[in-house]
């Protein structure tokens, strides 16, 4: 309870003034920059209310165009090919492709994700990405994800990597997998085996979620106002008291690479803390592809109410400029501050922390959490058999969370891949 006053206190006091007060945890190491929060939820509902749609005539004139091109309206071959070439043509192409992609018959579904990825309208990639988490239909799966990467977004690829696994969608995956890579310079062998195809995916997808930027050259930005007014719709959800509308936030953000950095990073100045969590969670989740986003982050160390996941954040970005201002927290009062702190040590490489990360490991007073973090960020600066062994322990003893083991070994295997 004593605690909890202290962070409410430390809460109001961050939001009554201007620069905001440096958090006494973090005190022992640099100054911080100051934190600069301001009233952003309102904000925030007036850009997603804005109305993003033509006005009455030009979308009955859509809706026409639409219907012949999804082959809802039965049309001969000059008209079909005229309505798909006007539809497509059109700045509004987005208002019936959209909801199309919802549609109860697969058939339209597969035509509508087509024709977003013959669009070019790059901020279609926010509904393809949220219909990737809903579709069910493997062929339609393969169909939004190449639309996917023609807009510019490689996250994609690794869902035509999933889909050579199965007979069904093995041919058309892999075709549309070969033009993917081709169309990046990626140079494909003349006779490429199933196993050629995935090295290639999957070194692509990592360039992409090292940098959060598409390798396809020809790609448009996406229309600014457009961009904004959907982010901002997402990132109002925790306003909610619903999860659903949440979790489709996160999915949807954390796959659009940079397309969403610059809005998530201007949100951490939110002085409502929970609309600031939020995107702290997803910059995290994104990884170096979020280091833009560092100067934003960065304050909020200082932050009684949101620095466990600054810290987080931070730790993924993969800059070892914060490893003076993370340190001191393998020492902090909370819990997970020191948890988190000795994993973001071990991601960001200090060797410098070495010591005080056995200090923790060892400490047998110290909290679980803290040790398996400790351990953790021991065997990401590399080899290390007492690291190794407490992990170890805790599989043989199952004392820990299975799942988060788990977590960590795949983490320590992809790093030393």
């Amino acid at each position: 309870m004593k605690r909890r006053a202290v962070v409410v206190l430390a809460s109001l006091a961050l939001a009554g003034c201007g620069n905001g007060e440096q958090d006494a945890a973090a005190s022992s190491g640099p100054q911080l920059p100051p934190i600069q929060l301001r009233p952003m939820l309102d904000e925030l509902k007036a850009l997603g209310e804005r109305s993003l749609a033509p006005d009455e005539a030009a979308q009955r004139t859509l809706r026409e165009y639409a219907d012949i091109a999804l082959q809802l309206v039965e049309a001969d071959t000059r008209t079909a090919a005229l309505a798909e070439r006007a539809l497509l043509e059109d700045p509004g192409a987005w208002f019936t492709l959209e909801p199309a992609l919802e549609h109860e018959q697969v058939g339209v579904r597969r035509r509508a994700a087509w024709l977003c990825g013959e669009s070019g309208q790059t901020v279609l990639q926010l509904p393809l990405l949220l219909r990737l988490k809903y579709e069910l239909d493997p062929v339609t799966v393969v169909w939004v994800a190449d639309a996917l990467q023609r807009l510019g977004n490689d996250s994609a690829l690794l869902w035509l990597d999933a889909a050579l696994d199965a007979e069904a969608t093995r041919q058309d995956a892999g075709l549309l997998a070969i033009q993917a890579l081709a169309d990046r310079g990626v140079g494909v062998p003349y006779e490429p085996t199933w196993d050629d195809v995935r090295r290639l995916l999957r070194e692509s997808h990592a360039e992409w979620r090292a940098t959060g930027l598409t390798s396809r050259p020809d790609t448009a930005p996406p229309d600014p106002v457009q961009l904004e007014t959907r982010l901002a719709r997402h990132l109002i959800t925790p306003n909610g008291t619903q999860l659903r509308p949440v979790d489709d936030a996160r999915h949807v953000m954390r796959l659009a690479g940079q397309l969403a950095v610059p809005m998530l990073a201007r949100t951490t100045h939110a002085q409502e803390h929970y609309v600031r969590t939020m995107p702290l969670q997803v910059l995290a989740e994104l990884g170096p592809a979020a280091k833009a986003a560092l100067p934003d982050v960065l304050p909020l160390v200082a932050d009684p109410l949101t620095s466990l996941y600054a810290v987080r954040a931070l730790g993924e970005f993969g800059d070892a400029s914060v490893l003076p201002h993370l340190r001191p927290l393998l020492t902090d009062p909370e819990t997970e501050l020191r948890a988190a702190s000795a994993q973001a040590l071990g991601l960001l490489g200090d060797e410098q922390s070495r010591a005080a990360l056995e200090a923790r490991m060892n400490d047998a007073n110290e909290v679980l959490d803290v040790r398996v973090a400790a351990a953790f960020g021991l065997l990401c600066l590399g080899e290390h058999p007492a690291a190794q062994a407490f992990l170890d322990e805790r599989e043989a003893k199952q004392d820990y969370h299975e799942q988060i083991l788990t977590q960590l070994r795949e983490r320590l295997a992809a790093r030393n891949r």
